[in-house]
């Protein structure tokens, strides 16, 4: 595999990494937005359901910054990571 072809595959999956925290941030915010517009029509509900309501978008958010953690680059085993601060994206 020449370096041209590597550097083509890696932009492809760069993209398509970028694609995917895209979506899951409008799945974040949509769930965010629709929690808040439930919590606010169904101000008598039990507290059980309000808690749900609260706990969706704060799932949502916390499994896309899990997201964003996987998909940074890893430093080779035994580097110190803070050698490749100039190579993020």
């Amino acid at each position: 595999m020449t370096v041209e072809e590597r550097q083509r595959r890696l932009d492809r999956a760069r993209m398509a990494i970028h694609a995917e925290l895209l979506v899951g941030l409008l799945v974040v915010i949509l769930t965010g937005y629709l929690s808040i517009a439930a919590l606010f029509g169904v101000s008598l509900a039990p507290p059980l359901m309000q808690s749900f309501l609260v706990a969706v978008p704060v799932v949502s958010l916390l499994a896309w910054v899990w997201m964003l953690r996987l998909s940074r680059p890893q430093p080779e085993a035994g580097e110190r990571s803070w050698r490749y601060h100039d190579r993020a994206w």
